[in-house]
């Protein structure tokens, strides 16, 4: 017997009604129709249980001459189906019933039991039949020889009443369960918001989410509530909120086993998932309101439901046999039990499953992220450490202080951003540049292929420091062996610096420096040309800015290239001139330094 239909036996019994019944695949027809001889004939008797055809609908000729009225109310009660129509006799009129789960939600009980349909003595046809139209299209359904059941109306409202107290129990765990879920849910994006990591908001989202979906499935009462006018629109709130659970639960996935470095074959995999899963929300959605009765959405359903198994299946095999750290032991074990839960509630058709795999699931998840906060914390302790002692380096090398300062609070920008891949990456480079800045700062010459080296160093993290990439080019003349030539250290800086500070970083578009060294017979020519916005205009957008450090490193520069030739005073060996287009508006600044061609001794 069906225990959807008979859950309320309990207290008060329900009389078996007899029948016969038609299967047709003409889901068209209508009770006119079916009240021909040429239909009467077709009825017969079931004569044992027997699977609901998704594409049939099934009609019943219910008896109720056995049913003693008495002038009272009497309930029909056949389970619940998408389609669940009651045709009854009303003043010599057949009229419908309906109390399928698209139809709105009329009387006060539905907040707490199934559907039902309410008659009397003078709705029966011919004094003593109904007829029951049901149809069900999505969930797995039977049909048995005591389908159909009766009670009075005093008698199911006394069931009803007595069966939602009884409940208790199940409604504390749930209440308990959801508020536990809604309480994560506040925490972790608390912490999202105050670390700003975006692997806390995804699971937060994937909370959210679990909390829509189960807070309406375990609780039929708050969907009669939410849309029991619009009945469809509860079907739709059940089915997008399970799928757009599972398109969070793979972006946390990724998120969390950091995939795209990792495990990029996850990484490409969940991307598409993620967009199959934004496909199958428009087809459900397309499904649900064009025709909710097709067997269409069923088979979309099911389809994500097997490619998200799949999905979670082929992820934690290919995770244990390419293990990298301890968080893919995380989300196997997580998402194992999640799938067990699922599907051991899709079998039984018991929620309470699925809520049995989603509690040891967030317990597992929050370990998870609880060790991966640790970690993160700990390498901000390290980062923060190596960054006081590179900025004491740093200013022993008296490099310009606001390079140094913001340099380090791009360092830090990544860390707040929980990017602490790039701010490593930036600080290594960093710490090695302020090295070789320390290195070189005791020694009168460096070879030239060593200064060529510290400027695309230097370049390196300035490009880090803007997120904004810009052309670097260096070319020397094949005719020089930049490993045999010596120039003073750092000779070079200054002017790279003011390109890419006052010439590239207020210019829109593409943007680039080239830097040229050149023979130039007993001395080497270094141009540095870029194709910035040019001094006029770079002049006119810092007003009021101070120059001083800017102006000093350029003098400077230009006195230890003079005390390089004490005895070749003429001319200036540092040039800079600005560049024009042919309709004379600026498009850069070229420098050029003439410095003396010096050999590498051999020691």
């Amino acid at each position: 017997m069906d225990e959807r239909a008979i859950s309320f036996i309990d207290t008060k019994p329900y009389q078996n009604v007899p029948f016969t019944m038609l299967e047709t695949t003409n889901n068209a027809l209508e009770i006119s129709e079916i009240l021909t001889k040429e239909y009467q004939e077709q009825f017969d008797s079931l004569k044992q249980t027997k699977s609901i055809e998704r594409t049939k609908t099934y009609w019943f000729k219910a008896d109720l001459s056995q049913i003693d009225f008495e002038g009272k109310k009497w309930v029909i009660r056949t389970g619940g189906y998408a389609l669940n129509n009651l045709y009854i006799d009303q003043n010599e009129d057949i009229k419908v019933s309906r109390a399928g789960s698209f139809d709105p939600v009329t009387k006060e009980l539905e907040l707490i039991i199934w559907r039902y349909h309410t008659i009397s003595a003078e709705n029966l046809i011919e004094g003593k039949y109904v007829y029951l139209e049901l149809r069900e299209n999505y969930f797995p359904a039977q049909i048995y020889t005591q389908q159909i059941l009766a009670i009075s109306e005093s008698d199911f409202k006394t069931n009803s009443i007595i069966r939602f107290v009884g409940d208790a129990e199940y409604n504390f765990r749930a209440v308990f369960f959801l508020g536990g879920i809604a309480f994560l849910l506040i925490y972790t994006f608390g912490i999202s918001f105050i670390y700003k990591d975006r692997l806390y908001l995804l699971y937060g989202a994937y909370l959210l989410f679990l909390l829509m979906y189960l807070g309406v499935k375990m609780y039929p009462a708050q969907s009669t509530v939410l849309f029991g006018s619009f009945p469809i629109f509860n079907h739709a709130w059940n089915e997008v909120t399970q799928i757009l659970l599972n398109y969070w639960y793979v972006r946390f996935v990724r998120k969390f086993l950091d995939a795209k470095n990792l495990y990029p074959l996850i990484d490409k995999a969940g991307k598409i998932i993620e967009w199959i899963i934004l496909g199958f929300v428009t087809a459900v959605l397309i499904s649900i309101f064009s025709n909710p009765l097709s067997t269409s959405l069923y088979i979309i359903v099911t389809t994500e439901r097997l490619m998200m198994i799949a999905f979670a299946v082929v992820t934690n095999l290919y995770i244990i046999l390419n293990l990298k750290d301890r968080r893919g032991l995380y989300i196997v074990a997580g998402s194992t039990m999640l799938l067990t839960g699922s599907v051991t509630a899709l079998v039984l058709g018991d929620i309470q499953y699925f809520m049995i795999g989603v509690i040891i699931e967030i317990f597992i998840f929050g370990m998870g992220l609880g060790i991966l906060m640790k970690r993160r914390e700990d390498e901000r302790s390290v980062l923060n450490k190596e960054m006081e002692k590179v900025k004491m380096r740093a200013l022993q090398t008296q490099m310009n202080p606001h390079f140094i300062f913001n340099s380090l609070n791009s360092i830090r920008s990544y860390m707040i951003k929980n990017e602490t891949k790039e701010a490593s990456g930036y600080l290594s480079k960093f710490s090695r540049l302020i090295r070789q800045i320390l290195e070189y700062s005791t020694e009168e010459f460096i070879t030239l292929k060593e200064e060529l080296q510290v400027l695309s160093l230097y370049v390196q993290i300035e490009q880090l420091r803007f997120r904004d990439e810009f052309g670097f080019i260096i070319k020397v003349d094949e005719s020089l062996n930049d490993e045999e030539l010596i120039v003073p250290p750092l000779i070079v800086q200054p002017f790279l610096e003011n390109a890419i500070w006052h010439g590239l970083m207020q210019k829109q578009g593409e943007k680039k420096i080239e830097l040229f060294v050149e023979d130039a017979g007993n001395k080497l020519k270094i141009v540095l040309r870029d194709n910035g916005i040019g001094r006029d205009e770079a002049s006119r957008n810092n007003v009021g800015k101070q120059k001083e450090n800017r102006s000093m490193a350029i003098d400077l520069t230009r006195q230890r290239i003079e005390m390089l030739e004490e005895k070749d005073k003429k001319g200036d060996k540092v040039t800079i001139i600005d560049l024009y287009d042919d309709s004379r508006a600026p498009k850069g600044t070229e420098v050029r330094l003439l410095i003396p061609k010096i050999q590498k001794r051999v020691k």
